[in-house]
């Protein structure tokens, strides 16, 4: 049996952090990129956006209602994910319907 070395144990590891990062809470991506960053709160929830996307750190058991409130907000949302799925096209319709 093989071992790692420690740097290569801290290479595995390192290389791990960002992806279990980016798994964590809701991320909604725009069309247009936002003129400035901002923090948003929708509902008691913060949201922080800058360039095209908004992040909250909590999740939500009804992400197509947390998409639609943020696009009511917002403007249209082109893509809308949570640690455990993304909306499909139908679920982007519901979420932008309120949108002209």
């Amino acid at each position: 049996m093989t071992r790692l070395t420690p740097l290569v144990a801290a290479a595995v590891v390192l290389t791990a952090i960002p992806a279990m990062a980016q798994g964590a809470g809701l991320r909604a991506e725009f069309a247009a990129p936002f003129a400035r960053s901002e923090t948003v709160i929708i509902d008691g929830r913060q949201w922080s956006c800058s360039e095209n996307a908004c992040t909250s750190a909590s999740d939500d058991p009804r992400p197509a209602i947390a998409c639609r409130k943020l696009a009511r907000k917002l403007g249209p949302v082109a893509r809308f994910a949570t640690p455990q799925a993304e909306l499909n096209a139908a679920g982007l319709a519901t979420c932008n319907q309120d949108q002209k």
